[in-house]
């Protein structure tokens, strides 16, 4: 399924929105067709679905059709007559209206004018030539349309920015394939701190629940190995690494040392010391060795925050100097050395072992191990390596896997809603107003930082994604409007699903309190999300006085008795919150369709002017 049919799907389902008018504007051109006829020219004018009073310049003839342009006036409705749309002639209206506005006759612009006619969408010359634009730029003629369409009936500004916005949610890519993009043409420049921000950040918003337990592990197994109290325990965190990947599984710990030490950052005291301790260890070098030696514990006793791990080296520094230890040394003894100096490294050279491919592939592994998805390797196993695997999976467990309880998902939806920037314009309004620490923070969100990214004109591929980013997430903010007391908010989200990034697309709407929330006891909440198993599911939650409805979309054959179980709880959890469940239904969902004509019979996500006065005066 395509991205965008996530929220084709939504707006299929969503029908409460059919047959809703573009509000009437100044300079407006419309088609009407006069049903009655009254004195003092005035008249009864079908523009649409909808019938309006409205005050005529000149004298006409009743059930004909118009082309109509909305003059200033008081009181009344005053519209223009322009010319009489010939209805035996489908090219002839539209040839006509494009010449009075002098617009090119072109296949495009025919098109473009039939479409307005068909929809009873108002038109303007300004309107129709930037449309023919953008139109003419999309990829697709009837996802332009349809763009344009939705930009009319929500009464968003009219310009290029917003139409690309609207339509990135509408018909583009979903927010974490773009958000992957971004991250990989920005990991092959050279980045600015906006830069180097904006990639950081995307790291974080892109890595899944497992892979960062993985993270965390292989740097935990790291740690176990190099500062083992005893050797049995840094053998079996050596295995570990081996099992995950970390190190070739025939590499013994000599070879796994040699190489962390010439892949260490250079230019760091200890790192050098161990270098030239390493090289004159081989070359057989007994006084240089010391040398080394006791130059690499002047470079930890400097650096060290642990004088017992100082000690110890000054005490092996000694015995080799009073003989007590031979020279060439046992390889436990130099493996003992090299280990606690490096341990020392560790924690400020993290940076280097994250951005290594070898470290991501192990971190992957780890997260496998650790969620009994490679039970292979785990047989392989000894019980000293599985019992270490089972206490680092009950101590890894509850900081990585994504939070169940009610109120730790609110707070981990709202910590993504923030750092995506959804609230951006907000929190600058609310720092305009008063300075506010937790507004200052804000800034620093993803989309602020796409925005300054932008005017460092950065490379045309890298510019391109994040154009698009910042797109996607303008266009929800777009969807996400009030209509009188009603109020709506629309989002994506890349949620972890343990093994996978999932886009989540969720709809809130409802009546707004004195506060400027959605009133809990009548809202409605429709959710998209593609599981790891039952793949695309749609959730309609709706809540009247407290009491919930509950529709789930699903392919699955068996959803029904899979969730069968779960319903009790679901009940009683609910009734805890204070909200009877009535009832839980299932049903199988339809196809988008990608033609124009099948996207005509779907409604607004969110229902623009959806709320309107019952005194209307025209």
């Amino acid at each position: 399924m395509k991205p965008s049919e996530i929220i084709q799907k939504i707006i299929r389902h969503d029908q409460s929105n059919a047959g809703k008018a573009a509000a009437l504007r100044l300079g407006q051109i419309v088609s009407g067709k006069i049903a009655k006829l009254f004195p003092n020219q005035t008249a009864e004018v079908q523009i649409g679905s909808h019938k309006v009073i409205a005050q005529l310049e000149t004298p006409l003839s009743a059930d004909n059709r118009y082309w109509f342009r909305v003059e200033p006036g008081e009181g009344l409705l005053r519209l223009r007559v322009m010319e009489s749309v010939n209805s035996q002639s489908k090219g002839a209206p539209a040839e006509s209206l494009l010449s009075q506005l002098g617009i090119k006759l072109s296949r495009e612009n025919k098109m473009l004018i039939q479409y307005f006619l068909k929809e009873q969408l108002p038109i303007t010359g300004e309107t129709l030539k930037m449309a023919s634009e953008w139109i003419y730029e999309s990829k697709s003629a009837a996802e332009g349309l349809w763009t344009v369409k939705e930009m009319i009936l929500r009464q968003l500004p009219f310009s290029k920015d917003v139409y690309s916005a609207l339509s990135s949610v509408l018909n583009g890519d979903s927010l974490s394939s773009i958000m992957g993009e971004l991250q990989d043409e920005l990991k092959r420049a050279d980045l600015s701190s906006k830069g180097q921000q904006i990639y950081s950040l995307l790291g974080v918003m892109t890595k899944t629940s497992r892979d960062k337990l993985g993270q965390q592990a292989v740097v935990r197994l790291f740690s176990e190995w190099l500062n083992a109290k005893d050797q049995a325990g840094s053998l079996s965190a050596f295995q570990l690494l081996k099992a995950a990947g970390m190190f070739p599984g025939e590499a013994d710990e000599g070879a796994v040392i040699k190489q962390l030490i010439e892949d260490g950052v250079q230019n760091k005291p200890i790192i050098q010391a161990l270098s030239e301790l390493l090289k004159t260890s081989e070359s057989g070098n007994r006084q240089q060795f010391i040398l080394n030696l006791a130059k690499l514990n002047g470079g930890i006793e400097e650096s060290s925050k642990n004088s017992g791990q100082a000690q110890a080296l000054q005490n092996i520094l000694n015995d080799f100097r009073n003989g007590s230890i031979s020279f060439p040394a046992e390889k436990n003894i130099l493996h003992t050395v090299f280990k606690s100096a490096l341990s020392l490294t560790i924690n400020d050279d993290i940076e280097h072992l994250l951005d290594g491919d070898k470290f991501r592939l192990a971190a992957v592994q780890a997260g496998k191990l650790l969620g009994a998805e490679k039970p292979f390797a785990a047989a392989a196993l000894s019980p000293q390596e599985i019992t270490m695997l089972e206490e680092m999976r009950n101590s890894l467990r509850p900081e990585s896997h994504f939070p169940y309880d009610q109120r730790n998902i609110h707070s981990e939806l709202k910590r993504i809603i923030t750092a995506l920037g959804f609230s951006h314009e907000h929190d600058v309004l609310k720092l305009l107003k008063q300075h506010d620490d937790g507004a200052v923070k804000n800034l620093d969100t993803l989309k602020p930082l796409l925005m300054g990214f932008l005017t460092e004109e950065p490379a045309h591929a890298a510019k391109d994604a994040a154009e698009r980013l910042l797109h996607k997430i303008t266009g929800f903010q777009a969807l996400s409007q009030e209509s009188g007391p009603l109020q709506h908010f629309i989002f994506q989200l890349p949620v972890s699903l343990w093994g996978k990034i999932s886009d989540m697309t969720m709809q809130w709407s409802g009546r707004r309190t004195e506060g400027g929330n959605i009133d809990p006891n009548h809202c409605r909440v429709i959710f998209y999300l593609d599981l790891e198993h039952l793949n695309e599911t749609i959730i309609d939650l709706q809540v009247q006085n407290r009491i919930i409805n509950i529709s789930v979309i699903n392919g699955h054959s068996g959803i029904k008795d899979l969730t069968a179980p779960f319903a009790a709880e679901l009940k009683a959890n609910l009734l805890k919150l204070n909200y009877k469940l009535s009832s839980v239904s299932f049903q199988e969902p339809e196809s988008a369709g990608d033609s124009l004509s099948a996207r005509e019979t779907m409604t607004s996500i969110v229902q623009a002017n959806q709320f309107s006065g019952v005194d209307i005066k025209i």
